[in-house]
């Protein structure tokens, strides 16, 4: 995998160069948009922000981060659970051009972990992106690339329990235009999106994941209206095609499938102190496989963040979406998940945060339910802008019912400690 990282195609490269310098162009007027938060965890620190090194117009920040972990279940499987620690090593470069009418980014990062006593878990992960928008007269275009060559985690549904981790490769490509023409707003997206999976050795032998390869296709059509400075409400509509490569699976089931979504929703942003989007709407989606009943239902999704105070930020997100799987006889899953974060400013340099999450998934068309927890406290201490500390503990737990089906049973605890030197 690392080697193939290496090697990627220089057009890739080139590709996201090229999307860079072109939302990097100057623009001509800024279009009117709802400010959006500016949290304990994500405001501005100018004397502990990274200030980056001068490269032409734009600016380099380079960043290097070392981590230690402790994981009790690192196959994330009560039946055979074994516990080790790792080394990550995180080398990041993000090349920036920002100014009120423009902002562009390419950059990327290595992931590489080392485990003590467990090889088969160890993986070099690299991503690489280009995101930018550029203001256009009553208007704003937005546009991102992203290549990544990783392994999917052990605490997938998916993961199919292989003598060696899953790699995979996913690309998307991003693009928008929003037309805002004083109070009304009008918006049209779409993204596409392959994934393609490498094969995966077993105790058994070897499981070719060609059956999991696909392309989606994913565009909306947004229209609003800003009804004070304050908040706006919009409709919007979304159509996505999942076009698996092969017609049929390993077990003979065909996993294409169209859906459709009707969504309302509001922009909130009250001077800084309850901001956010929240939408609630209707999903259906039609597979290819007649076996597979159709799959519909209310759905949400969004994010709301309320600054109780200048040094104390809550966060509530929640969504209901419909997900891909390849597991035996389930159309996909009806995921649903809501999470509460709080986010604590101790000292000017000391950030205190608790992320709770809980997510349900329902596996179509076969008798199973997962219910998979989350819970996490951590820190990260600004020595100063050049060095960062970031640390804490995480608990996640899935159960799965009835007892009798083929789902994961954990409980995972982890310990962290990462150092971050940045430029």
């Amino acid at each position: 995998m690392f080697t193939q990282s290496l090697t990627l195609p220089i057009r890739t490269i080139c590709m996201l160069a090229v999307v860079s310098a072109t939302f990097a162009a100057s623009a001509t007027v800024r279009a009117q948009q709802l400010e959006r938060r500016d949290t304990v965890a994500e405001r501005a620190r100018p004397k502990l922000d990274a200030d980056g090194v001068p490269v032409g117009a734009m600016r380099l920040y380079p960043e290097l981060a070392a981590e230690w972990r402790y994981d009790d279940n690192i196959f994330a499987d009560d039946a055979m659970k074994q516990s080790d620690t790792l080394i990550r090593a995180i080398p990041e470069l993000r090349l920036r051009s920002r100014s009120p009418r423009h902002r562009a980014e390419l950059g990327g990062n290595l992931d590489v972990a080392r485990y003590a006593d467990f090889d088969s878990e160890d993986y070099e992960d690299l991503r690489l992106w280009a995101i930018g928008d550029r203001a256009v007269r009553n208007g704003r275009i937005q546009g991102e690339l992203k290549f990544s060559d990783i392994h999917e985690d052990r605490t997938s549904p998916d993961d199919v329990r292989g003598t060696e981790l899953t790699e995979f490769s996913q690309n998307s490509v991003y693009g928008a235009y929003t037309h805002q023409p004083g109070k009304l707003l009008i918006r049209i997206d779409g993204r596409y999106r392959a994934v393609d999976f490498g094969s995966t050795q077993t105790a058994t032998g070897v499981i070719d994941n060609n059956d999991r390869d696909r392309n989606t296709v994913d565009v909306g059509l947004r229209g609003g209206y800003e009804m004070s400075p304050d908040y706006a409400v919009y409709a919007e509509g979304r159509f996505d095609k999942v076009d698996y490569d092969q017609s049929f699976d390993r077990n003979g089931f065909q996993r294409s499938s169209d859906g459709v979504e009707l969504r309302l929703g509001t922009l909130l942003d009250f001077s800084g102190r309850t901001s956010g989007e929240f939408y609630v709407g209707y999903l259906r989606r039609e597979y290819d496989d007649a076996r597979f009943s159709v799959v519909d239902g209310p759905s949400f999704g969004g994010e709301i963040a309320w600054n109780a105070s200048h040094l104390t930020t809550l966060t509530l997100g929640a969504s209901r979406t419909i997900e891909s799987t390849t597991i035996v006889g389930a159309a996909g899953i009806t995921r649903t998940a809501v999470r509460i974060q709080a986010d604590h400013e101790l000292f000017r340099n000391l950030l205190l945060n608790a992320d709770f999450a809980y997510t349900n998934d329902n596996f179509e068309n076969i008798d199973r339910t997962d219910d998979i927890t989350r819970f996490r406290l951590g820190g990260r201490y600004m020595m100063n802008r050049y060095l960062h500390i970031l640390f804490g503990y995480q608990h996640q737990n899935r159960d799965t019912s009835p007892m009798s089906s083929s789902g994961q049973i954990y409980k995972i605890n982890e310990l962290f400690f990462r150092v971050t030197g940045q430029l």
